[in-house]
């Protein structure tokens, strides 16, 4: 079992000061990944799909200096995820890594335990996703309720040993 929460996180950050990772992350209510459908530059936005685990789905976790927070960036391009500056219908986007608050997240353990809420340090809602989603659908924000569409698995991806 993987356990990686804002306080192992910092441990982990603060005597090697190097990210974490490649994680999948996925949501509890929907089962669909993180996902950054193969854009390669800023202002995309990040989608659901179902996982599988290639590039476009894996992301590190990367220290930003303050206790309890990381940055989510993509191992297949390189971005972070963003909260944006958008208020009228708010949803993450991918952007270059600034460590900017918009691209802080603070991770805090889910109600039961199984999984983390994904809070936003730029406005302080919560990445939020229904059991209803569909693929390509993305994640929004919305006030900390804990229930299971604002749960987030954060999984290390792994299948059978090499062959020789």
């Amino acid at each position: 079992m993987l356990v990686v929460g804002a306080e192992d996180i910092q441990v982990k950050f603060g005597r090697h000061h190097k990210e974490a990772g490649p994680y999948l992350i996925i949501g509890r209510a929907c089962g669909f990944a993180f996902d950054t459908a193969y854009a390669t530059g800023p202002g995309h936005g990040l989608i659901l799909w179902p996982p599988h685990a290639l590039r476009h789905q894996l992301w590190y976790l990367r220290p930003t200096g303050t206790t309890g927070e990381a940055s989510v960036i993509s191992a297949a391009n390189g971005l972070a995820i963003d909260a944006t500056e958008e208020t009228a219908d708010p949803k993450p986007v991918m952007s270059e890594p600034t460590n900017s608050l918009r691209q802080r997240w603070r991770l805090a353990d889910s109600p039961d335990g199984a999984g983390y809420l994904m809070q936003s340090v730029h406005n302080g809602l919560y990445l939020t996703v229904s059991e209803d989603a569909e693929p390509r659908w993305r994640p929004w924000f919305t006030p900390r309720h804990g229930d299971l569409s604002q749960q987030w698995i954060i999984a290390l991806p792994h299948g059978p040993a090499p062959r020789k």
